[in-house]
C-alpha cells in the first residue's frame, strides 16, 4: 500500500493507532503482577503469587520491582519473603534507585539490615552523588546510619555539590547521627568549595544547639570564619537545595506518589 497517496487525515489516523498498539506492547512486556500489587499495598495478593512461584524480579514499566515498593511502603514482613524467593537485594530501578535507598527514606533499621545482609551494597549511590547514609543521615534514625557504617560505608563521601552526611544530619538537628558519624570518622572540617561551609555553619544556621555542641566537643573551630573560594558567591542552601521539590516539609516522606518518578526529578 502506497501511503501516500492516502488522505492525510487517514494517515494520522494510522499513525496513531501504530503508536498506541506500540506503546500497549510496551507496557504489557514490562508488566508484572507481583510488583503492581506491591503498589497498591496488596499484601496477601503478593503473598498468593509467590506462592504460585511468579517471578520476584519482574518489573514495572519504569523498572520498579515489588521488593523497591515493599521498601517503600516499609513492609518488613514482604520484603523478607522476597528476598527469600530470590528478589535481588541490589537491584535499581530506571533511575538508578535500589530497594535500600528507599528504607533509608523510611528510617526502618530493620529492613535495612535485612537488605544489606541480603547483599545491598552500603555505598549504593544516586545519580547526583547522594548516598544511602546521607539519605539516612537526612531521615535522622541512629538504626540505619549504624548498620551502614557496620557494613564499610563511606562516612566522608561527597555528592556532586560537596556535601557529606555529617553536613547533612547537621542541617537536620539530628545530633545523635552527628555524634554516631563523628565517632566513626567523619570530618568536620570539610567545607563547600565555594561558600567554605562547615557542618558547623549548618548547624548554627539553623539554630540546631544540641548538633552545635557536639560538632564543638569535637574540636571544631568556635572562631571559624566563611571564607567562600568563590568571588561574590552566596551563602548555599547546602541540604536544603532541594527541599521544596523533594520532601514534605514535615514528615520527610516522599511527597509524591510514585518513587521511581520522584527521586529521578531529583537527581
Amino acid at each position: 500500500m502506497n501511503m501516500s497517496r492516502l488522505p492525510r487525515k487517514t494517515r494520522l489516523l494510522m499513525a496513531a493507532l501504530l503508536l498506541a498498539l506500540g506503546f500497549a506492547l510496551s507496557s504489557s512486556a514490562a508488566s508484572s503482577p507481583l510488583a503492581d500489587f506491591a503498589e497498591k499495598s496488596d499484601w496477601p495478593r503478593v503473598q498468593q503469587l509467590l506462592k504460585e512461584k511468579a517471578p520476584v524480579q519482574s518489573a514495572q514499566v519504569d523498572g520498579m520491582t515489588a521488593l523497591h515498593w515493599a521498601a517503600h511502603h516499609d513492609h518488613l514482613a514482604t520484603a523478607r519473603a522476597l528476598l527469600a524467593a530470590g528478589a535481588n537485594a541490589k537491584t535499581t530501578n530506571r533511575y538508578g534507585i535500589s530497594p535500600l535507598s528507599l528504607a533509608c527514606v523510611n528510617g526502618n533499621t530493620e529492613l535495612v539490615e535485612l537488605l544489606l545482609t541480603a547483599g545491598a551494597d552500603a555505598n549504593t549511590t544516586l545519580r547526583g552523588g547522594e548516598t544511602v547514609l546521607m539519605t539516612a543521615a537526612r531521615t535522622g534514625k541512629a538504626g540505619p546510619v549504624s548498620a551502614l557504617l557496620k557494613r564499610g560505608a563511606d562516612v566522608n563521601a561527597k555528592e556532586r555539590r560537596g556535601q557529606t552526611a555529617l553536613m547533612w544530619a547537621a542541617a537536620e538537628g539530628h545530633a545523635a547521627v552527628v555524634e554516631l558519624l563523628l565517632k566513626a570518622g567523619a570530618d568536620f572540617r570539610t567545607a563547600l568549595l565555594d561558600s567554605s561551609f562547615t557542618a558547623l555553619f549548618f548547624a548554627v544556621r539553623e539554630g540546631r544547639t544540641d548538633v552545635v555542641r557536639a560538632l564543638l566537643k569535637a574540636g571544631a573551630d568556635v572562631n571559624d570564619t566563611l571564607q567562600p573560594r568563590k568571588a561574590g558567591g552566596r551563602n548555599p542552601w547546602g541540604p536544603f537545595w532541594r527541599l521544596s521539590t523533594r520532601w514534605a516539609p514535615t514528615t520527610g516522606r516522599c511527597s509524591t506518589c510514585r518513587a521511581g518518578r520522584m527521586w529521578a526529578a531529583r537527581a
